[in-house]
């Protein structure tokens, strides 16, 4: 006879009640699990609206931020726009790599290896794309957030120096050669003066730093002219912005609108005494000037002084550079030394061989990328206030024979040099 029990009227023999018993376990771990996977499915949906709600944010401020202080999303562009058949991942992979480098340069801190960080890139992708392609309706918030920087981007665009393939001839300590074949090929040694090859040892010059420092919240870059007043073939005497003041207005633009540097263009004419012209002064005049500029603003590490040069009547410094007419230019070096007398004590410059293989670096990348942009660099006695800072150039665009706009024009390839240098292209 089989053992059982009696449940509600109904008799259960013991597999039977066994097998209820695991059969009403199951259903409720079945239904503790169904439920516990709706919770989650629940909590991941809310917590991934609030990373992508945080995603968004970041892409949108990060967006901002590149667009208002860096140049490097339309850097970017144009790398793009000159290579239409890489793949979408590849472009991603580059937009990533940019913005990651603009991250760890910048003052702000985010971990860029946090799984959201792709998607944050993803996102500015995908704005990128908007800017290019207005009619994309992805990213509403990003459209409406950055309405303004995208104006800007739009407007860096039509200001665009088109940046250069490299068509002449790169140098390095392989194939420069010595240090008096250098100054043969590339120098112009006035008879004032002197430079010896412990004044500029060439491995050193050449692997010798320089960068702009910061970020572009403070300034970084002071342009200014010893000699304001100095006009060309059809400048307008009663318009300054057509003299060579005019010239430093566009390397201004150049480098704070395409190359996101934070200039500053002190348009003092120091040439100008009581006034009248008076170049006899202009140097210690601007020497004030220029030293009460870095003390208020002790974030600028290069300094320009931006001169146009003087020439027989008959010669006309002109290449062609971007389909226009554009005056070539000239480096100068101050040796603060007299070639029969030795070291002029009163002129000392301490920061000699800085300025003297920035320089070169300078003429060497435009052997590089504008081979025939460039005069030889020239090098004469005095310290031309050479010494106030270790990256300070005084720089001749085009002679009083060249016409403004050939001066303007020199300014676009001279901003992409100094740019290339700074970034040690």
């Amino acid at each position: 006879m089989q053992q059982g029990i009696h449940v509600n009227g109904w008799r259960l023999n013991v597999k039977e009640k066994t097998f209820q018993v695991i059969v009403s376990v199951l259903i409720i771990v079945l239904s503790i699990y169904i439920a516990s996977k709706c919770i989650n499915t629940f909590v991941k949906d809310k917590a991934k609206e609030n990373i992508n709600e945080a995603a968004v944010q970041t892409a949108n401020f990060l967006v901002g931020e590149i667009i208002e202080n860096t140049s490097i999303l339309t850097q970017y562009m144009i790398y793009m726009e000159n290579h239409g058949d890489l793949s979408e991942e590849m472009k991603k992979q580059i937009l990533e790599s940019v913005v990651t480098e603009y991250i760890n340069g910048s003052e702000y801190s985010y971990d860029t290896n946090d799984p959201g960080y792709k998607q944050v890139v993803q996102l500015i992708y995908d704005k990128v794309n908007a800017t290019e392609q207005p009619e994309t309706t992805q990213l509403e918030t990003v459209e409406e957030t950055t309405t303004q920087p995208q104006t800007k981007v739009e407007e860096a665009k039509k200001e665009l120096v088109p940046i250069p393939k490299m068509t002449g001839t790169k140098y390095t300590k392989d194939n420069l050669g010595s240090f008096k074949k250098v100054i043969e090929r590339f120098y112009t040694v006035t008879a004032a003066t002197t430079i010896r090859e412990s004044d500029m040892p060439l491995d050193k010059a050449l692997s010798e730093k320089f960068k702009i420092k910061g970020n572009n919240k403070k300034p970084q870059i002071l342009i200014y002219h010893t000699h304001s007043m100095e006009t060309f073939s059809n400048s307008n005497s009663e318009d300054k912005n057509t003299t060579i003041i005019g010239v430093g207005n566009r390397l201004e633009k150049v480098l704070s609108k395409q190359f996101g540097y934070n200039v500053i263009h002190d348009k003092t004419t120091y040439d100008i005494v009581n006034g009248v012209l008076d170049r006899n002064e202009a140097y210690t005049q601007s020497e004030k000037g220029v030293k009460k500029i870095l003390k208020d603003n002790p974030s600028i590490s290069l300094v320009l002084d931006i001169h146009r040069d003087g020439v027989n009547d008959n010669t006309h410094l002109v290449t062609e550079i971007n389909g226009k007419p554009t005056a070539k230019i000239m480096f100068l070096n101050g040796m603060s030394r007299f070639k029969e007398s030795g070291d002029i004590s009163y002129l000392h410059n301490d920061y000699l061989f800085e300025n003297l293989a920035l320089t070169l670096q300078m003429k060497l990348a435009a052997e590089a990328y504008y081979p025939d942009f460039t005069r030889r660099n020239y090098i004469n006695a005095y310290e031309y206030n050479l010494g106030v800072c270790r990256q300070c150039m005084l720089i001749e665009i085009g002679a009083q024979t060249n016409t403004y706009q050939e001066a303007v024009n020199a300014a676009e390839p001279l901003a992409v040099l100094i740019d290339k240098v700074m970034r040690g292209e």
